[in-house]
């Protein structure tokens, strides 16, 4: 009976610390030295979180990031010395936000100049984990 509860208690804790790389809502990243980056992609890497920029394509070497260390927390998600939080677009965050609609705007508007189709061939160029569930198959990769 016990061996049970215990499974049920440390699948439950999993899917808490996979929540961050199923959501669909705009997340940012805080540095320690307070510089924030709104994110575009974001995947489980081996050493950590493996993310993409807004507009990573105008220059991948900066824009394409792995943050080293284990991921904590429920939402804000900690990695190293950086944390990760949903993106609040009710007043909360008016510049990352006001960068995030640009940048959708652009995504709809000027899809030729973006490259969203090689983030995963990228990723996982880079060591990055796809879910057994990632739709790779999908149309839009």
């Amino acid at each position: 009976m016990i061996v049970p509860i215990y499974v049920k208690v440390s699948l439950n804790l999993k899917n808490k610390m996979n929540k961050i790389f199923t959501l669909r809502s705009p997340l940012y990243i805080k540095y320690p030295n307070g510089e924030t980056r709104v994110i575009e992609e974001i995947f489980q890497h081996p050493e950590g979180i493996l993310y993409f920029e807004l507009f990573w394509e105008k220059d991948p070497r900066y824009g394409i990031h792995l943050i080293k260390g284990k991921i904590t927390g429920d939402g804000p998600w900690r990695v190293g010395e950086c944390s990760f939080h949903l993106l609040g677009c009710n007043h909360t965050h008016p510049q990352m936000c006001e960068m995030h609609s640009f940048w959708q705007q652009e995504l709809l508007q000027n899809s030729s100049q973006f490259r969203s189709g090689d983030v995963v061939k990228i990723a996982l160029e880079k060591g990055a984990i796809l879910p057994d569930d990632y739709p790779i198959n999908d149309k839009r990769f």
